[in-house]
């Protein structure tokens, strides 16, 4: 008798997913990340096995002037030219410019970014998007989910919903299943304490690579038969999971994890440090286009009335049509602005704050309530995490006059029109979405009751005041 045929199917299937998340602007730290992930990607291929990049999302953030000035896509760029192959959608950008920006993600990461659960209102899955990819390795396929986290800020203001991932799951995973997917992959962007929960309550999720909550797993967990990596923050590690896979079930049958630090020592990638450099030059076009003239520096102080401070104000209240009076603080600003001609670059530099502009009726009680938490000086040196180490700062008032009674944590009085206004009157203030949150705290007012216009932020509303009205003087004192 002849021997049996030897099967063409391998019994075992060598994969090697390198995972990063929440990176926030750290430009130099992923450049040496596309250092190992090309290293160690040769090396994985040299050996018969197969490699996969992917991201849990995040790359983006305000700090990283590039970011902040192309609203997160220049981040993507440079995140596809380290050799990510797959980045779910983070909260970073949505939660900032609104689901209109998620599409230039995409545009510039070279394909949509994984992401089931983010629908607009007409329960369509936002533009640039896509539920899951399967990526087929030879024969081999891996299908990849992604989910994002909750947030209900995309409700009201941008009419925008995220649904449970809990209740797409089951589907999703049984469709990569219909569609060849042998092992399943979640890449999650809904922290650490969800994706626990998620993987306790649904089966059939082989690995799971998270994001979010910035945790640092080493190892990764082991739920129900799920591995569950997190790679924690800003570039410092890139997660190496190497997988043994039964092709037959798809079940992982042996896995290593490190976590590989990213030193100064490594060398940037030449991949990576081109995608760098070209969008530094697209940012470069924006950043020299001219805004107007000032007449005069406009200082920035967090301990007293200032003249960056008293321009936002004056900004707001022009933008909001009937608006009376508006309020503002400091901690919107990073710099001061310089005398001379103001370029865009110079102008979103300086002001990078994301708050959308607000308006609502007030009455005198609560205006004078805000101001008198504002103007104590242990409230303005404050630096939450809100506004990522930023001061408060200062409050800046437009339409109106501010005077104290003895000391800055005492009394004050408001003068409108050339008269003190009593405190059940009723004005329309214009203001952001910063001043009345739980994390500033002085007039924490729910948002469903405020008024917004969005995606409008900070730098776009002085953007315009100043083109209007260029060339600036400095603005009056307000704070007497």
């Amino acid at each position: 008798m002849k021997p049996n045929a030897q099967s063409s199917q391998p019994t075992t299937f060598k994969l090697t997913i390198l995972h990063t998340n929440d990176i926030h602007g750290r430009v130099p730290q992923l450049e040496r990340v596309a250092t190992l992930v090309r290293e160690i990607r040769g090396e994985v291929e040299s050996n018969g096995g197969f490699c996969l990049y992917v991201d849990a999302g995040d790359a983006e953030d305000t700090i990283l002037l590039e970011s902040s000035l192309t609203k997160g896509s220049a981040m993507n760029a440079i995140l596809r030219g380290a050799g990510c192959e797959y980045a779910a959608l983070g909260n970073a950008i949505p939660v900032r410019y609104g689901p209109q920006a998620v599409a230039d993600l995409a545009l510039h990461f070279g394909r949509p970014l994984l992401c089931a659960n983010f629908f607009d209102a007409n329960d369509e899955l936002v533009k640039g998007l896509e539920p899951f990819a399967i990526h087929d390795f030879g024969g081999f396929k891996l299908g990849i989910i992604g989910v994002t986290d909750p947030n209900k800020a995309y409700n009201t203001f941008f009419n925008m919903h995220v649904v449970p991932a809990d209740d797409l799951l089951p589907n999703l995973i049984a469709q990569v299943r219909t569609l060849g997917a042998q092992t399943v992959l979640l890449l999650s962007h809904l922290g650490l304490r969800d994706d626990k929960r998620v993987i306790e309550n649904i089966g059939g999720i082989d690995l799971l690579i998270g994001g979010h909550s910035h945790d640092l797993l080493d190892p990764p967990l082991q739920i129900n038969e799920t591995i569950l990596a997190q790679a924690g923050d800003y570039g410092r590690f890139l997660g190496r999971l190497d997988l043994t896979i039964d092709p037959a079930s798809g079940k992982v049958t042996h896995f290593e994890h490190a976590l590989l630090p990213i030193e100064e020592t490594i060398d940037p990638d030449p991949a990576a440090h081109a995608a760098v450099e070209s969008e530094r030059v697209r940012v470069q076009a924006i950043m020299s286009r001219e805004v107007g003239m000032l007449s005069a520096p406009f200082e920035l102080s967090d301990e007293k009335e200032c003249a960056v401070g008293n321009l936002l104000a004056d900004a707001l209240l022009e933008r909001v049509k009937g608006a009376q009076m508006a309020f503002v603080l400091a901690g919107h600003w990073e710099t001061a602005l310089e005398k001379g001609l103001l370029t865009q670059g110079a102008l979103f530099a300086a002001n990078r704050s994301t708050a959308n502009p607000a308006w609502l009726k007030l009455t005198g009680s609560q205006i004078k309530q805000f101001l008198r938490e504002a103007l104590k000086a242990e409230n303005a040196a404050r630096t939450p995490h809100g506004l990522r180490g930023r001061a408060v700062g200062m409050p800046h008032i437009a339409g109106a006059i501010i005077r104290r009674n003895g000391s800055s944590s005492g009394e004050v009085e408001i003068e409108y029109q050339g008269r003190v206004i009593r405190d059940d009157e009723s004005f329309l203030v214009a203001s952001t979405d910063m001043e009345f949150a739980d994390f500033i705290g002085y007039l924490v007012i729910p948002f469903e009751e405020i008024e917004f216009e969005v995606p409008t932020i900070m730098p776009e509303v002085l953007e315009d005041y100043i083109r209007r009205h260029s060339p600036l003087s400095i603005p009056p004192t307000r704070l007497k």
